[in-house]
């Protein structure tokens, strides 16, 4: 025989307890379960923000390597010029002495004439000597900062190696969490088969196609290259051009003859040295009854300079960098595959936790050409290949096929 209490009324107690327990039992297991899946959700962004983080960082790394190499590269060029240009202006200054010793020579006979010509040939002197002892100090201090400019080009295309960019890539990412990986192998092995070769032939790709992407070129395999580069400096230069070009003269036509002052400077370059060779004279003809006698020099010879006059191992633009490939290739990808991996306190599921966090991301370094109004020296419509003679390359994230995480 039973005795069930009951409370006033006849109704029984004692049954609300296990409900209770119960409903704290499930509640208990979702906000468990909500705090779980809160926690992968955050882990999962931090790993993301990593990811895009070390692919961003990365692309801009290279990006700038690439314009630092554009703007020696022009640096190069314009040093080269200007060694052209001073040669050019040493040939001159000894065709302006010698024109003037030779005008002396006939009027020193000549009273009062002499005196104001011995004068000016004296200032003329002392013009040329200080122009050759600039020369003396000029010429091979641009040769040797352009032999510094290229050892720092060589620095540059060193710093692209993979172990450089990765290390990089992985110290932004840590910055998320110290625990966070960046391309790392081990990691890689514990993901799914065919996601792994996926993700494993991307990384061989870019290993080796970012050290690649850049070349060094030299003055023998470069296809004459340099020295068009050159010539189209020059000719974008009106005073250049005048200078350095074939333009630096003039001529008189007279009744039965005609007088010219004739003044050409020329860049020689091979794959160990460079030089330049600027001429100056005064020619003469006179007229005949069949047309023109050919020119005379007026003197004994030319006023010439030249580069190696002043830097015996002068090396002009013997060697620079620029794309590998094809000139219309302007995307370089960048890939950072963030992973970290579930600390054991965490796991509850032991064939769920064998995967590693994981998350890709894609940034690419691109050669954008600005439009014509943002640099007033750019022709509008003009189509230009990726190079690097023009710091144009800038960095971006951009999307990928697929955001692989895994948890």
């Amino acid at each position: 025989m039973h005795l069930h209490s009951a409370k006033p009324g006849g109704r029984p107690g004692g049954q609300i307890a296990p409900v209770a327990l119960f409903g704290i039992l499930i509640a208990s297991a979702v906000l468990a379960m909500m705090f779980n899946t809160g926690q992968q959700i955050t882990e999962k962004s931090r790993v993301a923000n990593a990811a895009d983080a070390a692919a961003y960082s990365g692309a801009v790394w290279t990006a700038r390597h690439l314009n630092f190499i554009a703007y020696t590269n022009r640096a190069l060029i314009a040093n080269h010029l200007a060694v052209g240009h001073f040669v050019s202006y040493v040939s001159w200054i000894r065709y302006v002495d010698d024109s003037i010793d030779s005008i002396d020579r006939v009027t020193q006979w000549v009273p009062y004439v002499g005196q104001y010509v011995d004068l000016v040939k004296q200032i003329a002197s002392e013009v040329r000597d200080a122009t050759e002892r600039g020369a003396d100090v000029a010429i091979p201090a641009i040769d040797q900062w352009n032999t510094t400019v290229r050892t720092a080009q060589l620095e540059t295309q060193l710093s692209l190696a993979p172990d450089r960019l990765h290390e990089l890539m992985t110290n932004v990412a840590r910055a998320y969490a110290p625990s966070i990986h960046v391309n790392d192998i081990a990691d890689l092995e514990l993901m799914p088969e065919p996601l792994r070769v996926a993700l494993e032939a991307q990384l061989v790709e870019q290993l080796a196609r970012v050290p690649g992407f850049v070349q060094r070129y030299t003055a023998g395999n470069d296809r004459n290259s340099v020295n068009e580069l050159v010539d189209a400096s020059r000719r974008a230069n009106a005073d250049l051009q005048r200078w350095i070009g074939s333009n630096r003269g003039w001529r008189e036509d007279l009744l039965a003859s005609q007088v010219r002052k004739r003044g050409t400077s020329a860049a020689t370059q091979s794959s160990s040295s460079g030089d330049w060779q600027a001429s100056d004279d005064l020619q003469y003809r006179k007229r005949i009854f069949a047309g023109w006698e050919r020119w005379h020099r007026v003197g004994d010879r030319s006023s010439t300079a030249s580069a190696r006059e002043f830097a015996s191992n002068y090396g002009g633009v013997p060697s620079y960098y620029n794309l590998t490939g094809d000139p219309d290739d302007r995307s370089l990808p960048i890939l950072a595959i963030a992973t970290r991996r579930a600390s054991s306190a965490a796991a509850t599921n032991t064939a769920e936790n064998s995967y590693p966090i994981a998350v890709a991301a894609m940034a690419r370094v691109e050669f954008r050409r600005p439009p014509a109004g943002a640099v007033a020296s750019l022709a509008k419509g003009r189509q230009e290949y990726a190079n690097l003679f023009n710091p144009f390359w800038e960095a971006h994230l951009a999307p990928v096929e697929s955001a692989w995480g895994v948890h």
